[in-house]
């Protein structure tokens, strides 16, 4: 699916798009209405990137396509994105002044190294899965479907990408694992990145002990 060269953008503070990921969105500013609009009459697509203050967005965006979308009575809508690829912003407008909402000129990222970086995922889907029992020891489930779902995606690639997205929480992670082209360099991140999440979720077990996970606070 050919991009275009310019696409409406909406910079949020907590959200971060992976290609081949579904992204759920509630629309309710009237730009980002407007910007919605625009979008489903025409090409469908439109770019999601993390915020950087008052500069717009981070230089690495991704780009979805509305697969679904709901208009509410109030006007406000909801909707899915489907990332479809990472981007380059290489021009960017909060106010475009023939549209009224944020826009960004862009230019796409490929991935590279993607087949090399097959026996990556190995250990990368093994940490997934320990995260995973960790969790649930918690109480706090990753449902083995989910599970199940990841280890069944066989591009390393799409892989590091739908994982990034699941599964790592610090949002400005999740932009430095967009912005890696680089698939083993990416694997490697996210490899460390899990690693420290379980860490942090067995020292959290540790200092439990024994109290059941609605009592810890009595520990």
């Amino acid at each position: 699916m050919k991009l275009p060269d310019q696409v409406g953008i909406m910079v949020l503070p907590n959200a971060v798009l992976f290609p081949g990921t579904l992204m759920p969105l509630h629309i309710f500013e009237p730009r980002y209405r407007q910007m919605l609009e625009d979008s489903v009459t025409g090409t469908r697509m439109f770019a999601v990137g993390l915020a950087r203050g008052k500069a717009g967005p981070c230089d690495v965006v991704g780009v979805g396509l509305v697969r679904t979308c709901l208009k509410q009575s109030d006007g406000t809508s909801n909707l899915v994105l489907q990332g479809l690829e990472r981007v380059r912003v290489v021009g960017f407008e909060w106010e475009h002044p023939e549209f009224g909402y944020p826009v960004a000129d862009i230019e796409p990222l490929a991935s590279t190294g993607s087949e090399e970086a097959v026996p990556a995922r190995q250990p990368v889907l093994r940490m997934v899965r320990k995260l995973a029992r960790a969790r649930e020891r918690l109480g706090v489930e990753l449902p083995k479907a989910v599970v199940d779902s990841l280890a069944a995606l066989e591009s390393a690639d799409l892989f590091a990408d739908v994982v990034s997205y699941t599964l790592v929480e610090d949002f400005k992670e999740k932009q430095s694992l967009l912005e890696t082209l680089d698939v083993n360099a990416r694997l490697a991140k996210l490899q460390d990145l899990l690693q420290r999440q379980l860490a942090q979720l067995e020292l959290w077990k540790t200092l439990q002990g024994k109290l059941p996970n609605k009592n810890v606070g009595h520990n």
